[in-house]
């Protein structure tokens, strides 16, 4: 398989991703600007809460005898159905960075097994596995994708590898047209994924997940990290009771222009992880004729 039809297929993925993003957008938008004017046409009660609006009963058929059982109930009045329904869209956009994530690990194990085919010595002997050498010339790129699937560590260790192998990826994480440390957002999107996974995206201290982040490239400088790195990672969470949350939404921009003007959070934090992909297939792709 050639390079760039390793990044077309990436490419595709990701437009499902966007797509799916973008349609979950427009059905909240639409949903909330019903409500707005549900609620502005009717007068708020004399103590100044929003009317009650929602009223939900959730049960479950007991296993015994058939009996129904509730076990809970919803009432939300407009504003806090209001509230629901950005937490909801969040966690949406939380579940569908995952999947733009494994896309993302999907990629690079591509990228991986395409050096490794096109140059024997690229790869460490360890993931070769239990292969004589003499043996390797007649392998496809569809077995050096096997490999690379299984390679240990990934997909840390690839980029690891990539970037010691490859100067010109560590030059352009730090000097580039996006104004920000790429080598950070990626390792701040694995981070990001692995508490959307295992604690439904909320970090238990913000301060030690950014530490963490930190740690993991190479950037806390012993307790004094750059300011411009702890803001990075503080954009990507909400403040007041959501400030431990992990927050994908759309931000407004600050301007006197009513135009609805917004920062895409979700396609922005995805735009890193695909820029990062091109980073390295353009570099594979200078080396070609020495692989």
């Amino acid at each position: 398989m050639e390079l760039e039809k390793i990044f077309e297929i990436y490419a595709e993925k990701m437009t499902q991703v966007y797509l799916y993003q973008r349609s979950m957008q427009s059905l909240a938008k639409k949903e909330l600007e019903w409500l707005r004017k549900f609620n502005e046409s009717h007068n708020e009660t004399s103590t100044g809460s929003s009317i009650p609006f929602s009223l939900n009963n959730m049960s479950f058929r007991r296993a015994v005898d058939g009996e129904l059982v509730f076990f809970g109930q919803s009432r939300m009045s407009t504003e806090e159905k209001i509230v629901s329904i950005h937490v909801h869209k969040n966690k949406q956009y939380q579940w569908l960075l995952v999947e733009a994530y494994e896309e993302f690990e999907d990629c690079l194990e591509k990228l991986w097994a395409y050096l490794g085919c096109k140059n024997l010595d690229s790869w460490p002997l360890q993931d070769y596995g239990n292969v004589h050498l003499n043996e390797l010339s007649g392998k496809n790129f569809k077995w050096f994708e096997e490999k690379a699937s299984k390679k240990q560590g990934k997909p840390g260790s690839i980029i690891s590898t990539l970037r010691n192998k490859f100067p010109k990826i560590k030059e352009i994480e730090n000097n580039n047209k996006l104004e920000i440390n790429l080598y950070l957002a990626i390792k701040l999107i694995e981070e990001i994924r692995h508490v959307i996974v295992h604690k439904g995206g909320v970090v238990g201290n913000k301060e030690d997940f950014i530490e963490k982040v930190l740690k993991n490239c190479g950037l806390f400088n012993s307790g004094k990290p750059q300011k411009e790195y702890e803001n990075f990672i503080k954009g990507f969470f909400g403040d007041g009771d959501y400030e431990n949350h992990i927050i994908l939404l759309e931000i407004p921009t600050k301007t006197n222009l009513r135009l609805g003007m917004y920062v895409n959070l979700f396609e922005l934090i995805c735009g890193y992880m695909m820029s990062y992909i091109e980073v390295i297939k353009d570099i594979l792709s200078e080396k070609e004729s020495r692989l």
